[in-house]
C-alpha cells in the first residue's frame, strides 16, 4: 500500500481530571477530515494507563481503546491532562513518553499535559504553551523550559496547546499543513467557527477600558505586575516601566478596578497563590515565596484576609468534586 493512502495514526494518552471539552473538538476535528475528504485521513485511539475508563474534570467516565503497556508504537501522541497534572504521572506514564521520543514520535500535550512531557524530559530546547491559569507554576518547577501564553505552539516533533478550544484551532493546523488550507477550512466549517485563529494569537483578551476599548496602558501594568509575581514591583517602578506617572498609574487602575495599584496587585498575586494551592502540593512557604510575600505567616494572614480560611484549610476544603467543579482564575476579575 502507497505509505501517503495510510491514515495517520494519532493516539490521546488521558490522565485523570482530563479536560473533555478539550479532546472533544480535537477527536471530532479528525473525524470531520475523514468525512470530507473521500477516504480516511486519520485513525485515532484513546489510551490510559490500565486500559480503563478515566474520569475527566467534569466528572464523566469516558472509556479508552486500550492501555499504553499493551499499545504499538504510534507515531504522535498528545497527552490530555488537567487539574492536578502533577499527581497523575506515574513512571509508567513517564516511561512510555520517553521511549517514544527515542523512537522519534511526535509528542504533544493539551492543557496540561505538558507537565508530563517535561517531567520526562523531553522538552528540553522546546518552546511550549498551556492553560494560563497553570502557567506560572510550569514556569517555576521548569524553568529552563520557555514558555509562551498563545493558542498553541507547533515545534520540532513537538505540538503544545492552552487547551479548550486551542485544540482545534492547533488540530485545524495540523490539518492545514499536511491536506490543505481548503480542508481545514471545511473542517472549521463543521464546528461552525467563522475563522482558524493563529497559533500566536493571546488566550485571553486584554483589559479593556470601561468604554470597552482596549487600554494598552492598562494592559501593559497588568503584564508587568503578572511578570513580577515573586518580587513584586513598587508603584513608582510599575508606573516608570509602563511609561506613564504615579499619578496616572493610580487613575487608571482605580477607574478601572476600584483598588489602588497595590491592592490590585496583591489581590492578583493572592489569586496566583490560590491556584498554585489548587494544582500543586507544593509547602506552604514555598507559596507564599512564589507569590511575592516575605514570610509564610504574613501569607497566610493576607490569604484568610481576603478569602476567609488560610492556605491550609482552602487545601483542605477542596474535595474532589469540587476540584471537578472549580477552577479559580489567576488574576482577580476587574470590574465592569
Amino acid at each position: 500500500m502507497d505509505p501517503e493512502s495510510e491514515p495517520e495514526r494519532i493516539g490521546f494518552l488521558l490522565l485523570p481530571e482530563f479536560p473533555i471539552y478539550a479532546l472533544i473538538p480535537a477527536v471530532e476535528s479528525l473525524r470531520i477530515a475523514n468525512q470530507n475528504c473521500g477516504r480516511k485521513l486519520y485513525d485515532w485511539r484513546l489510551f490510559s494507563t490500565d486500559g480503563g475508563s478515566v474520569k475527566a474534570g467534569n466528572g464523566m467516565s469516558l472509556s479508552v481503546d486500550a492501555a499504553i503497556g499493551q499499545t504499538p508504537f504510534y507515531p504522535t501522541v498528545l497527552v490530555c491532562a488537567g487539574n492536578h497534572p502533577v499527581q497523575n504521572m506515574p513512571r509508567l506514564v513517564l516511561d512510555w513518553i520517553r521511549r517514544l521520543a527515542r523512537h522519534g514520535a511526535v509528542l504533544g500535550a493539551i492543557d496540561t499535559g505538558v507537565f508530563a512531557l517535561a517531567r520526562a524530559g523531553v522538552l528540553d530546547g522546546h518552546t511550549v504553551t498551556l492553560h494560563w491559569e497553570a502557567a506560572t507554576m510550569f514556569r517555576d518547577r521548569y524553568p529552563q523550559i520557555a514558555v509562551v501564553e498563545q493558542l498553541f505552539v507547533i515545534g520540532e516533533r513537538r505540538l503544545t496547546c492552552a487547551g479548550g478550544t486551542a485544540a482545534l484551532d492547533m488540530m485545524l493546523e495540523l490539518i492545514r499543513r499536511r491536506h490543505g488550507a481548503p480542508l481545514a477550512q471545511v473542517v472549521a466549517d463543521g464546528f461552525v467557527t467563522q475563522r482558524m485563529r493563529q497559533a500566536a494569537e493571546p488566550q485571553r483578551l486584554s483589559p479593556a477600558g470601561p468604554s470597552g476599548w482596549t487600554d494598552s496602558r492598562l494592559g501593559r501594568v497588568v503584564d508587568l505586575m503578572k511578570q513580577h509575581l515573586q518580587s513584586p514591583l513598587r508603584a513608582g517602578e510599575l508606573a516608570g516601566r509602563a511609561g506613564i506617572t504615579d499619578r496616572a498609574l493610580n487613575r487608571l487602575i482605580k477607574h478601572r478596578t476600584g483598588e489602588t495599584p497595590m491592592r490590585y496587585y496583591r489581590k492578583m498575586r493572592l489569586a496566583a497563590a490560590r491556584n498554585a494551592l489548587f494544582y500543586s502540593e507544593l509547602p506552604i512557604q514555598d507559596v507564599a515565596a512564589s507569590c511575592g510575600f516575605s514570610s509564610a505567616s504574613v501569607f497566610c494572614r493576607v490569604f484568610r484576609s481576603q478569602f476567609g480560611l488560610s492556605p491550609r484549610e482552602y487545601r483542605r476544603q477542596i474535595t474532589p468534586e469540587q476540584l471537578r467543579r472549580f477552577t479559580p482564575a489567576t488574576d482577580p476579575e476587574l470590574r465592569r
